[in-house]
């Protein structure tokens, strides 16, 4: 959004940034309440290590980013989660351990980009998995 000045409105300004700071610390609190052998077993439960699985429950938004991602490529979520459980699994991992979450979010925020995939570190997974289920998901730009 363009304002009267030429000023372009981020979505990150400081209401922004409060919210993400405050559910940050509600997560970390959620996280002290468990003891270390209850997040080993949960990251065991999730086939993930328990650094991977601290970093990704103390992080914020992979879950809704990556289901906007996948839509946008025409992906059925719940058809993967059906047919592809463990790929799936894959994606959200990689997905929330992501070190461009916060472009990620800006971008699909701003616009729907022509190539949905391109720059996510799920790409080729993705593509790969439209290759076998034997169509193009919409929107592919190569």
């Amino acid at each position: 959004m363009v304002g009267q000045s030429g000023y372009v409105r981020r979505p990150w300004g400081f209401k922004y940034l409060l919210t993400r700071f405050r559910a940050k610390l509600s997560r970390t609190a959620e996280l002290a309440y468990l003891s270390a052998q209850d997040i080993d077993a949960i990251a065991r439960e999730l086939n993930l290590s328990t650094p991977d699985f601290r970093k990704m429950a103390l992080s914020a938004g992979s879950p809704e980013l990556l289901s906007k991602r996948l839509a946008l490529a025409g992906f059925s979520e719940n058809a993967l989660a059906a047919r592809y459980g463990d790929v799936l699994r894959d994606l959200q991992r990689v997905c929330g351990l992501c070190q461009t979450r916060i472009r990620c979010a800006a971008d699909l925020e701003r616009y729907k980009p022509v190539n949905p995939l391109k720059g996510c570190p799920n790409e080729h997974t993705l593509r790969a998995l439209a290759r076998e289920i034997g169509g193009t998901p919409q929107h592919f730009g190569d």
